[in-house]
Order: C-alpha cells, then structure tokens, then sequence
C-alpha cells in the first residue's frame, strides 16, 4: 500500500503549486470564517446557502465544509493547503482501495496494479485537482472504510457458504462482530456527510455479502430477497436494506423537504 501512495501522490503534487480560481464553495461561503458559527453548516448548503432557501442547491455535505473551514482557518484563501489535502486525501483512498482489491484479487501482482492504477488513473483528476472535487474524495474515504468494516464483519461469521441459517456471528466473537457492523454504519453516515451519494455504501456492502462472500448466484438471490427459499438473509444484509430504506424514506417526509 505504501507504494501506491506513494504514486498518487507523485501524481498529483504538483497540483499544490497551481493558481485556483476558487468557486463559490470557498471564496463567497460565510460558513468558512471563523466569526460564523461552526454549527451553521448543519442549517447550509454546500455553497453556503441556508437549506430552506429557494435558491439552494440542496448539496448537504458539512463534512466538507469543515475541511474547508479547517483550512481557512491555517493559511486563508492561499491555494496550495487546499490542494495538498486533496492530494493527502487521495493517497489514503488509494491505500484503502488496494487494501480492498487484496482478499478480491489473492494479493501479490494483481493487487499492486489495481492499486497502482487507482492511484495514476486520470479520471480522477478533477476530483484531486479541483478543490471543490474534496467532497467526491472524502466520501470515497469514508465509503471505503464502511465497506472493508462490513468485510470484516462477514469474516467474523465462520460457517460454510451458503448457510444462511446458520450464517451468525461466533460465540467469542459476536461484540466484534456487530462493532465492525456498527463501524459500517458510522462510516456510511460520514460518507453521505461528505457527499450524498456515500449512502450507496450500504447497497454495494450487501452485494458483496450476497454475491461475493455468500458467492450467490443473482436467481437464488432474488429468490431469498422475494421470501421463495425457506433461509433467511444474513443479518448484515438486512441491517444495510433497513438503513438505505430508512435514509431515503426520511428524504420523502415533510419534514426533510427541503434536504436533497
């Protein structure tokens, strides 16, 4: 992991020394400055807008107003911490991601190259170069946190594949088990403060239950999803499905209207 750091951040660092033409997220937001209370990021929009106005963009993602605010509160609107956070920030996904490729891809070679490809891949230029793209790294962080918990969680279930009723956590090893499940669970919640999309964490954490560590086929898992098969799901899927669904039927009440 230390060697795919290390290239992303060879790659990107000279994107410190760059001129940045600041969006309104940084050189207009209110929410950065240090007489503003740090608590009105919970009422505001990513651009500093307050949520229930007409004209918001409706982007909740506090987290990364904070870091922003962090950095304008060491070195004001001088670009270059800006940018190095993003770059320390890609670094770290960096390492997550070929943590994660290493129980898929049997470690070794292939490992490195998925690594060493995540960390030189252009695609993600303007999410490390651009400031404003902290909030697509950030949750990427945290993204990848929840699911390597939730990976922890499903080894910490030691029964053979497939036996969805028998599939719980070991006598010694049940507060472990439902703390890296918990851990998830925050993470998944830091991940959507970063960017709303984060939330899809616990919709890729119960594929990878399902179709990778219960190495189902897509029929017998419809079949387990729809009640046909006389086996119940893995308590972590359904732990994942209650949460996404409480997220997005909360986004449907009065209440959160005026949230994305």
């Amino acid at each position: 992991m230390k060697e795919q750091g290390q290239v992303s951040l060879f790659c990107f660092l000279s994107s410190t020394y760059s001129f940045c033409s600041f969006s309104r997220a940084i050189k207009t937001n209110q929410d950065l400055l240090p007489e503003t209370p740090w608590t009105n990021i919970l009422y505001d929009d990513f651009w500093g807008t307050l949520l229930t106005h007409s004209g918001s963009h409706k982007s909740f993602r506090p987290l990364c107003t904070l870091s922003f605010r962090l950095n304008y509160s060491l070195h004001s609107l001088n670009p270059w911490g800006y940018h190095l956070m993003n770059v320390v920030l890609h670094g770290l996904v960096t390492a997550l991601v070929t943590a994660f490729s290493r129980p898929l891809l049997g470690g070794g070679l292939w490992s490195l190259l998925a690594g060493l490809l995540f960390a030189s891949h252009p695609i993600h230029t303007e999410a490390v170069a651009g400031v404003v793209g902290r909030a697509d790294v950030g949750a990427a962080l945290f993204f990848l946190l929840s699911l390597l918990c939730y990976v922890r969680h499903c080894g910490l279930r030691p029964v053979p594949h497939g036996a969805f009723q028998n599939r719980q956590c070991g006598g010694g090893s049940v507060i472990r088990c439902w703390g890296w499940m918990l851990g998830s669970l925050w993470f998944a919640a830091a991940s959507m403060l970063w960017k709303e999309q984060g939330v899809t964490v616990l919709a890729v954490s119960a594929v990878y239950d399902l179709f990778v560590f219960q190495r189902l086929r897509f029929r017998q898992a419809l079949l387990h999803l729809l009640g046909k098969v006389n086996e119940f799901l893995p308590p972590g899927v359904n732990v994942c499905v209650f949460s996404l669904a409480l997220v997005l039927a909360s986004l449907r009440t009065p209440i959160s209207s005026s949230f994305p």
